[in-house]
C-alpha cells in the first residue's frame, strides 16, 4: 500500500477496470508511484485483485491496511538513532505532571519517536494506543522488567474512525450532512474502547498518518477530499478532549510539510532553530503557507479555539518548529499544547 499523496506531480501510467463509469477505486496492493489500477466499483477492484495478486489477498481493505503498518512497523532498530533529535524535541515538550499520573500515547507505533523509560520518570502509568498492536507489544517488551507491569496497551486501535468504511463508501461517499454525526460517533466509540481518561494524552505525529489509507484506496473530487480530512481531524481532536481528564493536559506532534514538497527542507537539517523560523515565516509571507503546509498549523490552532471545540480545548498554543529526519525524506513538525476545559 503506497502513499503518493505528497508527490502531487507524479503521472503515473493507469489500467481500468474498463467500465464506463468514471473510476472510484484504485488498488492499494499494485499502487506505485509509476503505475495504478483504478476500478469503478469494490466488485470491479476485487475482480483485479484475484486475477492479478491471487485469491489470498484479503477481501477488506482494512485488513489489507492492518498488514501494511505491521511490516512498516517491523524494524524499529532502524529508526531509533535516526530519530534521536525529533524525540527529543518531542519528549522535551510533553506536559509533565508530578507524583502518580498517567499518560497516554495515540499512535505509538514501534515507539521509535517516543521514550518510554523518559516518561516512567513522570508518570506512574504509560498507556499506547495503536492500529499495530504487535509494535506497541514488541516496545514493552523491550523495556526493563520492572517498568512493563507500568505499560498498558490498547492495540488495534482505528484512530481515524472510518477504517471499516473503506470498502462501502469508496462506491458512495456520505454526505456532509451525514459524515459530521459519524466522526463524533466514531470519536466515543474510540474513548469508550479506552475505557477511561488521562492525565496526559500525546498524539505522536499520526494526524498526517490517518487519511492514508484512503488516499491510497480512492479516487474522489477535491470537495469530498477536503470532507473526507476535515472529518478525520474532527475525530482525532475529539479524541484527544475526550480521552484527557477534566484539567489535564494534552499535546499534538503533526508534521506539516515534507522536502519532497519544499526541497529548502534538506539544507536545513544542520541549521539552526532561527533559520527554521525564518523559512516559515517567508513561506507565510509569499502566501506559501496554507497551500503546502497540511494542516496548516494556524487553521488547526483555530479549529480548537472554535466554538465547537472551545470549551474543550483550553489555552491552546502551537509550539516552535523542528526539523524530523526521516532518512529518505526530513519533515516539517509542530506541536501544539493544550488544557482540557
Amino acid at each position: 500500500m503506497m502513499d503518493d499523496s505528497r508527490s502531487p506531480n507524479v503521472q503515473p501510467s493507469v489500467d481500468t477496470c474498463g467500465c464506463a463509469g468514471g473510476p472510484r477505486r484504485t488498488c492499494d496492493v499494485c499502487r506505485t508511484s509509476q503505475h495504478v489500477f483504478m476500478a469503478y466499483s469494490f466488485r470491479c477492484l476485487r475482480r483485479h485483485q484475484i486475477e492479478a495478486h491471487g485469491d489470498t489477498v484479503p477481501a477488506a481493505t482494512a485488513a489489507r491496511v492492518r498488514d501494511f503498518q505491521r511490516r512498516m512497523n517491523r524494524h524499529p532498530s532502524r529508526t531509533w538513532d535516526l530519530y534521536a533529535g525529533h524525540r527529543q524535541n518531542l519528549m522535551a515538550l510533553v506536559p509533565r505532571i508530578s507524583g502518580r499520573g498517567d499518560v497516554c500515547v495515540l499512535g505509538a507505533g514501534s515507539c521509535s519517536d517516543i521514550d518510554v523509560e523518559q516518561l516512567s520518570r513522570t508518570f506512574h502509568q504509560i498507556h499506547l494506543v495503536d492500529l499495530d498492536g504487535e509494535a506497541i507489544e514488541h516496545a514493552r517488551d523491550k523495556l526493563p522488567t520492572g517498568l512493563r507491569a507500568r505499560v498498558v496497551l490498547h492495540g488495534d486501535v482505528d484512530l481515524s474512525g472510518f477504517l471499516d468504511r473503506l470498502d462501502d463508501w469508496g462506491d458512495t461517499f456520505p454526505s456532509d450532512a451525514e459524515l459530521g454525526p459519524l466522526a463524533v460517533a466514531a470519536a466515543h466509540g474510540i474513548v469508550a474502547r479506552l475505557g477511561r481518561t488521562f492525565d496526559v494524552t500525546v498524539s505522536s505525529c499520526v494526524l498526517s498518518q490517518l487519511p492514508q489509507p484512503f488516499q491510497s484506496s480512492w479516487v474522489m473530487s477535491q470537495a469530498a477530499w477536503s470532507s473526507l480530512d476535515a472529518a478525520i481531524t474532527g475525530v482525532h481532536l475529539t479524541t484527544l478532549a475526550g480521552s484527557t481528564r477534566a484539567g489535564g493536559s494534552g499535546f499534538v506532534a503533526f508534521d506539516v510539510l515534507s522536502s519532497d514538497q519544499a526541497p529548502a527542507l534538506i539544507g536545513l537539517k544542520d541549521r539552526g532553530a532561527d533559520e527554521l523560523e525564518a523559512f516559515v515565516a517567508h513561506m507565510a509571507e509569499e502566501g506559501e503557507g496554507s497551500s503546502m503546509m497540511q494542516p496548516d498549523p494556524r487553521i488547526l490552532l483555530s479549529q480548537l479555539q472554535s466554538p465547537g471545540l472551545g470549551s474543550l480545548f483550553a489555552s491552546p498554543r502551537l509550539t516552535h518548529p523542528w526539523l524530523w529526519d526521516i532518512g529518505a525524506d526530513v519533515q516539517l513538525v509542530y506541536g501544539l499544547v493544550f488544557q482540557r476545559g
